[in-house]
């Protein structure tokens, strides 16, 4: 299992998108995503991806 964590400031509103675009870039290399978790931290919004990786 690999992890990747992306960070957003101020609202937060760009997150979902970067996953996204991380995702797309990524699908090839992706046999599995396990988990997207969101989290906030005042103003700091993070994601961290749980995922598979293709051999």
């Amino acid at each position: 299992m690999k992890y990747i964590s992306m960070v957003d400031y101020g609202d937060g509103s760009n997150l979902e998108e970067k996953v996204n675009e991380w995702i797309l870039e990524n699908e090839e290399n992706l046999l599995e995503i396990i988990d997207i978790e969101y989290t906030q931290h005042g103003n700091v919004y993070l994601a961290t991806i749980t995922y598979l990786e293709r051999e």
